[in-house]
Protein backbone atom coordinates (compact mmCIF):
# COMPACT_ATOMS: atom_id res chain seq x y z
CA UNK A 1 0.00 0.00 0.00
CA UNK A 2 1.36 3.41 -0.98
CA UNK A 3 1.08 5.58 2.14
CA UNK A 4 2.79 8.59 0.59
CA UNK A 5 -0.51 10.34 -0.40
CA UNK A 6 -1.80 9.97 3.15
CA UNK A 7 1.43 11.34 4.60
CA UNK A 8 1.40 14.26 2.21
CA UNK A 9 -2.27 14.98 2.98
CA UNK A 10 -1.57 14.93 6.69
CA UNK A 11 1.42 17.20 6.22
CA UNK A 12 -0.71 19.63 4.23
CA UNK A 13 -3.30 19.80 7.00
CA UNK A 14 -0.53 20.23 9.56
CA UNK A 15 0.94 23.16 7.66
CA UNK A 16 -2.50 24.71 7.19
CA UNK A 17 -3.20 24.56 10.91
CA UNK A 18 0.25 25.68 12.07
CA UNK A 19 0.45 29.01 13.89
CA UNK A 20 -3.32 29.21 14.19
CA UNK A 21 -5.25 30.01 17.32
CA UNK A 22 -8.78 29.59 18.60
CA UNK A 23 -9.59 33.04 17.14
CA UNK A 24 -8.89 31.95 13.55
CA UNK A 25 -12.14 30.09 12.82
CA UNK A 26 -10.79 26.58 13.34
CA UNK A 27 -14.14 24.73 13.44
CA UNK A 28 -17.40 24.98 11.49
CA UNK A 29 -20.88 25.81 12.71
CA UNK A 30 -22.15 22.46 11.41
CA UNK A 31 -19.45 20.61 13.34
CA UNK A 32 -20.38 22.45 16.53
CA UNK A 33 -24.04 21.57 15.91
CA UNK A 34 -23.14 17.89 15.71
CA UNK A 35 -21.03 18.30 18.83
CA UNK A 36 -23.95 19.89 20.69
CA UNK A 37 -26.08 16.83 19.95
CA UNK A 38 -23.40 14.43 21.21
CA UNK A 39 -22.74 16.62 24.25
CA UNK A 40 -26.44 16.74 25.16
CA UNK A 41 -26.67 12.97 24.99
CA UNK A 42 -23.40 12.02 26.65
CA UNK A 43 -22.04 14.90 28.72
CA UNK A 44 -24.73 17.41 29.74
CA UNK A 45 -25.93 15.19 32.58
CA UNK A 46 -22.72 16.03 34.47
CA UNK A 47 -21.50 19.27 32.90
CA UNK A 48 -24.92 20.92 32.55
CA UNK A 49 -26.73 22.32 29.52
CA UNK A 50 -24.34 24.06 27.12
CA UNK A 51 -21.51 23.12 29.48
CA UNK A 52 -22.66 25.67 32.04
CA UNK A 53 -21.79 23.38 34.95
CA UNK A 54 -23.62 20.79 37.02
CA UNK A 55 -23.51 19.17 40.39
CA UNK A 56 -21.17 16.41 39.25
CA UNK A 57 -18.70 18.24 37.01
CA UNK A 58 -17.33 21.75 36.48
CA UNK A 59 -18.40 24.23 33.82
CA UNK A 60 -16.78 23.98 30.39
CA UNK A 61 -17.63 27.56 29.49
CA UNK A 62 -16.59 30.96 30.80
CA UNK A 63 -13.55 32.98 31.71
CA UNK A 64 -12.26 30.56 34.36
CA UNK A 65 -12.39 27.61 31.97
CA UNK A 66 -10.62 29.53 29.19
CA UNK A 67 -7.98 30.76 31.65
CA UNK A 68 -7.15 27.13 32.48
CA UNK A 69 -6.43 26.39 28.81
CA UNK A 70 -4.85 29.72 27.89
CA UNK A 71 -1.43 28.98 26.37
CA UNK A 72 -2.23 25.31 25.78
CA UNK A 73 -3.62 23.87 22.55
CA UNK A 74 -6.91 22.65 21.14
CA UNK A 75 -5.24 19.25 21.06
CA UNK A 76 -4.91 19.37 24.85
CA UNK A 77 -8.64 20.10 25.11
CA UNK A 78 -9.39 17.28 22.65
CA UNK A 79 -7.29 14.84 24.69
CA UNK A 80 -9.03 15.79 27.92
CA UNK A 81 -12.44 15.41 26.33
CA UNK A 82 -11.58 11.99 24.95
CA UNK A 83 -10.09 10.61 28.16
CA UNK A 84 -12.58 12.02 30.69
CA UNK A 85 -15.98 12.00 28.93
CA UNK A 86 -18.52 10.60 29.24
CA UNK A 87 -18.27 9.27 32.82
CA UNK A 88 -18.08 5.50 32.89
CA UNK A 89 -17.41 5.35 29.14
CA UNK A 90 -14.18 7.31 29.01
CA UNK A 91 -12.37 6.89 25.72
CA UNK A 92 -15.30 5.18 24.00
CA UNK A 93 -16.34 8.13 21.83
CA UNK A 94 -14.76 8.18 18.39
CA UNK A 95 -12.17 10.72 17.39
CA UNK A 96 -14.72 12.41 15.14
CA UNK A 97 -17.26 12.65 17.97
CA UNK A 98 -14.63 14.09 20.28
CA UNK A 99 -13.61 16.64 17.65
CA UNK A 100 -17.26 17.62 17.28
CA UNK A 101 -17.64 18.05 21.05
CA UNK A 102 -14.45 20.10 21.10
CA UNK A 103 -15.90 22.33 18.35
CA UNK A 104 -19.06 22.78 20.43
CA UNK A 105 -17.00 23.78 23.48
CA UNK A 106 -15.13 26.35 21.39
CA UNK A 107 -18.46 27.70 20.14
CA UNK A 108 -20.03 28.13 23.59
CA UNK A 109 -16.82 29.83 24.70
CA UNK A 110 -17.46 32.36 21.92
CA UNK A 111 -14.60 31.55 19.60
CA UNK A 112 -15.49 32.27 15.96
CA UNK A 113 -16.34 29.52 13.49
CA UNK A 114 -14.76 29.16 10.08
CA UNK A 115 -14.88 27.05 6.94
CA UNK A 116 -12.68 24.12 8.06
CA UNK A 117 -13.61 21.46 10.59
CA UNK A 118 -11.39 20.48 13.48
CA UNK A 119 -9.37 17.39 12.64
CA UNK A 120 -10.13 14.21 14.57
CA UNK A 121 -6.55 13.65 15.72
CA UNK A 122 -4.74 15.16 18.66
CA UNK A 123 -1.47 15.61 16.74
CA UNK A 124 -3.01 18.04 14.26
CA UNK A 125 -5.01 19.89 16.89
CA UNK A 126 -1.89 20.52 18.95
CA UNK A 127 -0.86 22.95 16.20
CA UNK A 128 -3.77 25.23 17.18
CA UNK A 129 -3.07 27.41 20.19
CA UNK A 130 -5.77 27.97 22.76
CA UNK A 131 -5.71 31.75 23.30
CA UNK A 132 -8.24 33.03 25.83
CA UNK A 133 -8.24 36.72 24.87
CA UNK A 134 -8.98 37.92 21.36
CA UNK A 135 -5.72 39.40 20.02
CA UNK A 136 -7.70 41.70 17.70
CA UNK A 137 -10.82 42.62 19.68
CA UNK A 138 -13.75 44.21 17.92
CA UNK A 139 -14.38 47.84 18.82
CA UNK A 140 -16.95 48.76 21.41
CA UNK A 141 -20.06 50.17 19.80
CA UNK A 142 -20.47 52.68 22.62
CA UNK A 143 -19.07 53.70 25.99
CA UNK A 144 -19.33 50.60 28.18
CA UNK A 145 -18.03 51.04 31.72
CA UNK A 146 -15.64 48.21 32.65
CA UNK A 147 -17.43 45.06 33.76
CA UNK A 148 -20.76 45.99 32.16
CA UNK A 149 -22.60 45.34 28.90
CA UNK A 150 -24.43 48.62 29.05
CA UNK A 151 -23.97 50.78 25.96
CA UNK A 152 -24.01 54.40 27.11
CA UNK A 153 -24.36 55.95 23.67
CA UNK A 154 -26.49 59.10 24.14
CA UNK A 155 -30.16 58.94 23.20
CA UNK A 156 -29.82 61.53 20.44
CA UNK A 157 -27.10 59.46 18.77
CA UNK A 158 -29.32 56.37 19.02
CA UNK A 159 -32.09 58.23 17.21
CA UNK A 160 -29.71 58.96 14.34
CA UNK A 161 -28.55 55.34 14.16
CA UNK A 162 -31.93 53.69 14.54
CA UNK A 163 -33.73 55.89 12.04
CA UNK A 164 -31.43 55.05 9.13
CA UNK A 165 -33.82 54.56 6.17
CA UNK A 166 -32.02 51.44 4.97
CA UNK A 167 -32.34 49.80 8.41
CA UNK A 168 -36.14 49.63 8.56
CA UNK A 169 -36.68 46.91 5.89
CA UNK A 170 -34.19 44.73 7.75
CA UNK A 171 -36.46 44.66 10.82
CA UNK A 172 -39.24 42.79 8.96
CA UNK A 173 -41.73 44.23 11.43
CA UNK A 174 -44.87 42.85 9.76
CA UNK A 175 -43.40 39.34 9.67
CA UNK A 176 -42.40 39.54 13.33
CA UNK A 177 -45.91 40.64 14.29
CA UNK A 178 -47.47 37.80 12.28
CA UNK A 179 -45.10 35.28 13.89
CA UNK A 180 -46.06 36.39 17.40
CA UNK A 181 -49.79 35.90 16.75
CA UNK A 182 -50.74 39.02 18.68
CA UNK A 183 -54.37 39.57 19.58
CA UNK A 184 -56.48 42.69 20.19
CA UNK A 185 -56.42 43.39 23.91
CA UNK A 186 -52.87 42.11 24.49
CA UNK A 187 -50.46 44.10 26.61
CA UNK A 188 -46.88 44.20 25.29
CA UNK A 189 -43.67 45.52 26.82
CA UNK A 190 -41.16 46.49 24.14
CA UNK A 191 -37.93 46.57 26.13
CA UNK A 192 -35.37 48.89 24.60
CA UNK A 193 -38.02 50.32 22.31
CA UNK A 194 -35.59 52.75 20.70
CA UNK A 195 -37.42 54.94 18.20
CA UNK A 196 -40.58 52.82 18.20
CA UNK A 197 -39.99 50.74 15.08
CA UNK A 198 -41.79 47.81 16.73
CA UNK A 199 -43.71 49.55 19.51
CA UNK A 200 -45.97 51.63 17.26
CA UNK A 201 -46.93 48.73 14.92
CA UNK A 202 -47.43 46.54 18.02
CA UNK A 203 -49.88 49.15 19.34
CA UNK A 204 -51.88 49.03 16.11
CA UNK A 205 -51.91 45.21 16.23
CA UNK A 206 -53.41 45.04 19.74
CA UNK A 207 -55.83 47.99 19.37
CA UNK A 208 -58.35 49.07 20.41
CA UNK A 209 -58.21 47.60 23.90
CA UNK A 210 -54.60 46.47 24.07
CA UNK A 211 -51.65 48.47 25.37
CA UNK A 212 -48.01 48.75 24.37
CA UNK A 213 -45.42 49.88 26.89
CA UNK A 214 -42.44 51.41 25.08
CA UNK A 215 -39.62 50.93 27.58
CA UNK A 216 -36.17 52.52 27.42
CA UNK A 217 -33.47 54.00 29.64
CA UNK A 218 -33.14 57.16 27.49
CA UNK A 219 -35.76 59.86 27.99
CA UNK A 220 -34.70 61.34 24.61
CA UNK A 221 -35.85 58.16 22.90
CA UNK A 222 -39.10 57.97 24.83
CA UNK A 223 -39.94 61.56 23.94
CA UNK A 224 -39.24 60.76 20.29
CA UNK A 225 -41.49 57.68 20.37
CA UNK A 226 -44.32 59.62 22.00
CA UNK A 227 -44.15 62.33 19.34
CA UNK A 228 -44.25 59.69 16.58
CA UNK A 229 -47.15 57.85 18.20
CA UNK A 230 -49.17 61.03 18.61
CA UNK A 231 -48.45 62.06 15.04
CA UNK A 232 -49.61 58.63 13.84
CA UNK A 233 -52.78 58.82 15.99
CA UNK A 234 -51.66 55.82 18.04
CA UNK A 235 -53.33 56.35 21.40
CA UNK A 236 -52.72 53.01 23.16
CA UNK A 237 -48.95 53.41 23.63
CA UNK A 238 -47.35 54.48 26.92
CA UNK A 239 -43.69 55.26 27.45
CA UNK A 240 -41.80 53.93 30.49
CA UNK A 241 -38.43 55.18 31.70
CA UNK A 242 -36.67 52.08 33.00
CA UNK A 243 -33.77 51.38 35.33
CA UNK A 244 -30.74 49.45 34.09
CA UNK A 245 -31.81 46.32 35.98
CA UNK A 246 -35.61 46.68 35.98
CA UNK A 247 -38.08 47.74 33.25
CA UNK A 248 -40.36 49.21 35.94
CA UNK A 249 -43.50 48.16 34.11
CA UNK A 250 -46.65 49.79 35.55
CA UNK A 251 -48.81 46.73 34.82
CA UNK A 252 -48.63 43.07 33.96
CA UNK A 253 -48.12 42.14 30.32
CA UNK A 254 -48.76 39.26 27.94
CA UNK A 255 -45.49 39.59 26.05
CA UNK A 256 -42.03 40.91 26.88
CA UNK A 257 -40.20 41.66 23.64
CA UNK A 258 -36.49 42.33 23.07
CA UNK A 259 -35.04 43.19 19.67
CA UNK A 260 -31.23 43.41 19.51
CA UNK A 261 -31.08 44.76 23.05
CA UNK A 262 -31.08 41.83 25.50
CA UNK A 263 -27.29 41.50 25.13
CA UNK A 264 -26.96 44.97 26.70
CA UNK A 265 -28.33 43.78 30.04
CA UNK A 266 -25.60 43.63 32.66
CA UNK A 267 -26.98 40.52 34.38
CA UNK A 268 -29.02 38.76 31.72
CA UNK A 269 -30.38 35.95 33.89
CA UNK A 270 -31.40 38.37 36.67
CA UNK A 271 -33.15 40.60 34.12
CA UNK A 272 -35.22 37.64 32.95
CA UNK A 273 -36.20 36.89 36.53
CA UNK A 274 -37.31 40.49 37.00
CA UNK A 275 -39.19 40.47 33.68
CA UNK A 276 -41.00 37.27 34.60
CA UNK A 277 -42.69 38.91 37.60
CA UNK A 278 -44.43 41.34 35.22
CA UNK A 279 -45.95 38.60 33.03
CA UNK A 280 -49.57 37.52 33.10
CA UNK A 281 -50.22 33.76 33.42
CA UNK A 282 -49.30 32.20 30.09
CA UNK A 283 -47.19 35.23 29.20
CA UNK A 284 -44.31 34.95 26.78
CA UNK A 285 -40.81 36.33 26.30
CA UNK A 286 -39.57 36.91 22.73
CA UNK A 287 -35.93 37.66 21.93
CA UNK A 288 -34.35 38.60 18.61
CA UNK A 289 -30.55 38.77 18.76
CA UNK A 290 -27.53 38.93 16.49
CA UNK A 291 -25.91 35.71 15.33
CA UNK A 292 -22.83 35.56 17.50
CA UNK A 293 -20.33 35.19 14.65
CA UNK A 294 -22.03 37.40 12.08
CA UNK A 295 -19.39 39.82 10.68
CA UNK A 296 -21.58 42.85 11.39
CA UNK A 297 -22.19 41.71 14.96
CA UNK A 298 -18.45 41.16 15.42
CA UNK A 299 -17.79 44.70 14.20
CA UNK A 300 -20.40 46.19 16.53
CA UNK A 301 -19.71 44.36 19.77
CA UNK A 302 -16.94 42.58 21.59
CA UNK A 303 -17.48 38.85 22.29
CA UNK A 304 -18.41 39.46 25.93
CA UNK A 305 -21.16 41.83 24.77
CA UNK A 306 -22.79 39.27 22.47
CA UNK A 307 -24.86 36.23 23.45
CA UNK A 308 -25.82 32.86 21.98
CA UNK A 309 -29.07 30.93 21.79
CA UNK A 310 -27.53 28.30 24.05
CA UNK A 311 -26.91 30.87 26.77
CA UNK A 312 -30.47 32.15 26.50
CA UNK A 313 -31.81 28.60 26.71
CA UNK A 314 -29.83 28.05 29.92
CA UNK A 315 -31.07 31.30 31.45
CA UNK A 316 -34.66 30.58 30.44
CA UNK A 317 -34.51 27.10 31.94
CA UNK A 318 -33.38 28.66 35.21
CA UNK A 319 -36.71 30.54 35.44
CA UNK A 320 -38.80 27.57 34.28
CA UNK A 321 -39.40 28.75 30.71
CA UNK A 322 -39.21 26.49 27.66
CA UNK A 323 -38.72 27.20 23.99
CA UNK A 324 -42.00 27.49 22.07
CA UNK A 325 -40.74 28.43 18.62
CA UNK A 326 -37.65 29.50 16.74
CA UNK A 327 -38.11 31.49 13.53
CA UNK A 328 -35.57 31.80 10.74
CA UNK A 329 -36.86 35.02 9.19
CA UNK A 330 -33.51 36.80 9.65
CA UNK A 331 -31.28 33.92 8.49
CA UNK A 332 -29.31 33.62 5.27
CA UNK A 333 -31.26 34.71 2.22
CA UNK A 334 -34.21 35.58 4.49
CA UNK A 335 -32.20 38.50 5.89
CA UNK A 336 -32.78 41.43 3.52
CA UNK A 337 -29.62 42.60 1.77
CA UNK A 338 -28.47 46.19 1.91
CA UNK A 339 -29.95 46.99 5.33
CA UNK A 340 -26.72 46.84 7.30
CA UNK A 341 -28.36 44.43 9.74
CA UNK A 342 -26.63 41.23 10.91
CA UNK A 343 -28.27 37.83 10.68
CA UNK A 344 -30.36 37.28 13.79
CA UNK A 345 -32.07 34.46 15.66
CA UNK A 346 -35.65 34.83 16.88
CA UNK A 347 -36.95 32.72 19.77
CA UNK A 348 -40.13 32.73 21.85
CA UNK A 349 -40.29 31.21 25.33
CA UNK A 350 -43.22 30.43 27.62
CA UNK A 351 -43.78 28.86 31.00
CA UNK A 352 -46.08 25.93 30.30
CA UNK A 353 -49.53 24.67 29.45
CA UNK A 354 -51.11 28.08 28.99
CA UNK A 355 -48.73 29.05 26.17
CA UNK A 356 -50.47 30.60 23.20
CA UNK A 357 -50.17 28.77 19.86
CA UNK A 358 -47.88 30.53 17.42
CA UNK A 359 -47.63 30.54 13.68
CA UNK A 360 -45.53 27.70 12.31
CA UNK A 361 -41.82 28.18 12.97
CA UNK A 362 -38.64 26.26 12.55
Amino acid sequence: MNTLPLILAGAAVLVAQASRSTWDGVYTTEQAKRGAAVFDGECAGCHGQAGAGGGMAPALVGAAFSADYDGQTVGDLFDRNRTTMPPGKEGQLSGAQTADITAFILQVNRFPSGSTELAATSMLLKQIKYVAQDPNPAPNQGDRPPGTHQDNTPGKEWIRRLERPERIPGLKVATVIASLNLMPGDTIADIGAGTGAFAIPFARAVAPNGTVLAVDIHQDLLDYVQIKATSDHVMNLRTVLAKLDDPLLPKRVDLVFFHDVFHNMNDRQAYLQVSMKYLNPGGRIAIIEQEFNDPIAQKWDKPDDRITREEVQHWMASIGFRLQREFDIFKGSNNPAGTGMPERWFVVYGSGANDRPLHAGR
